[in-house]
């Protein structure tokens, strides 16, 4: 079994009112907004094969309209900030908690007129015995 919590993110992040729907892994060439796990999170794994895991989690948000990217980054940053749950589907993992790192920032403004802003997060969730992450 794999874990499934980038899906449950991504499904949470694309309930909102956004100027796109989001997806798992890159930004598009176009307008969009994308999570993505970064490198340099933490585990912990216990005798038992349960693991506490912190993702560390960038959401990027791609516009020709600046404010279009800061408004969607702003209501994900307002969604996560106050969540309090996060079920698994398939029961591979149990959510503790999501921290918000920093406020949406300017990452790049392209030739192409595209405005890219990120937020970063770190997710911590527990993972049950034997369930592969990736």
């Amino acid at each position: 079994m794999k874990a499934d919590f980038m899906q449950q993110l991504n499904r949470r992040i694309n309930s909102l009112d956004l100027f796109s729907q989001s997806v798992i892994g890159v930004i598009d060439d176009e307008y969009s907004i994308a999570i993505t796990s970064i490198p340099g999170a933490d585990e912990t794994i216990y005798f038992d094969g349960t693991r506490d895991k912190n993702y560390n989690i960038q959401v990027s948000a791609k516009s020709k309209d600046r404010q279009e990217c800061l408004e969607s980054l702003t209501s994900i940053y307002k969604e996560l900030e106050s969540l309090d749950n996060l079920p698994s589907e398939n029961d591979s993992y149990k959510f503790q908690s999501i921290n918000i790192n920093d406020f949406p920032a300017l990452v790049l403004y392209d030739e192409q007129g595209f405005f890219i802003y990120e937020l970063s997060i770190t997710a911590k969730i527990t993972i049950h015995k034997g369930v592969k992450i990736l």
